[in-house]
Order: C-alpha cells, then sequence, then structure tokens
C-alpha cells in the first residue's frame, strides 16, 4: 500500500537554522502530496534569528518545536532527503542508504563578533539561499509527478 504523503527530509548540524528553514518554505510551497520534516546531527536549541528571519517572509515557526536527530525517523517513511551541512551531509549517507538525496552547500550562520543587525543579514542571505533551492526542489518534484 503506498503512502498518502510524500516526506522530503531536510538535515543540518542542529536542526535549529539551515534545515529548520527549508522545512517552513517547502510546507508552504509543497506540491500536493508532500510534505517535509527536518532533523539534526545533535539536537539545537531554538534559534530566535531563525524564526525572525522566516517571519519576514511571512512564515511563522513553531516558538515551541523541539529539535529532531536521524533517529526520531525511519529512513524507510521518507521519499528524499538533503542535507544543508558537511555533518548532515555524512550522516545522511550512512543513514539513507538507498535513499535519493542530494546535498546543498549552504554557509555557517554563526559569528559571535557580530552586531544583531549583521547577524540577521547573514541569516536573511540563508534563508533567500534556501528559498531558491527549495523552489528548484520543488519545481524537480513537479515535472517528475
Amino acid at each position: 500500500m503506498q503512502k498518502k504523503v510524500k516526506q522530503v527530509l531536510f538535515s543540518c548540524t542542529l536542526n535549529a537554522i539551515r534545515s529548520v528553514m527549508a522545512e517552513g518554505f517547502f510546507n508552504v510551497k509543497a506540491p500536493a502530496g508532500w510534505q517535509a520534516v527536518s532533523c539534526g546531527v545533535i539536537a539545537g536549541a531554538p534559534d530566535g534569528f531563525t524564526f525572525a528571519v522566516m517571519e519576514e517572509s511571512g512564515i511563522t515557526l513553531d516558538l515551541n518545536r523541539q529539535s529532531k536527530l536521524f533517529n526520531d525517523f525511519r529512513s524507510s517513511d521518507i521519499d528524499y532527503a538533503v542535507s544543508l551541512s558537511l555533518e548532515a551531509q555524512f550522516h545522511l549517507e550512512t543513514w539513507a542508504q538507498g535513499l535519493a538525496c542530494e546535498h546543498w552547500t549552504v554557509r555557517e550562520p554563526f559569528s559571535s563578533d557580530e552586531n544583531r543587525e549583521v547577524q540577521l543579514q547573514t541569516y536573511r542571505l540563508i534563508r533567500d539561499e534556501i528559498s531558491l533551492h527549495v523552489d528548484k526542489l520543488i519545481s524537480q518534484i513537479t515535472n517528475n509527478t
């Protein structure tokens, strides 16, 4: 019996920034019958900058969301997977044997010596880059179904 909804798994290092953004964009823009979930290599705390820049894009994230790990999912439930950090790429290759997947090279968002506005600008660049990647993935999914 075929699943009713196909799932895309987005993964990054902490499941707090990049994979959360990708999941948010995908779930807003996803074609019918698709949804996204996300995880990290390790569990990270919710990131306020992520919530702020996604809100600027009209996407409200759950402030109470808990970071998930690869072990929280079964690879057999995932139809496609995307890594957004080198750590996640390594884990994904081991975890998702035989699963269709790809890696997006997306910059690291952290810098401790920058002021709030500079950090927000970095997050906006990451957000916009991820949004473009998600649009391409959705186009690919739509063209293949």
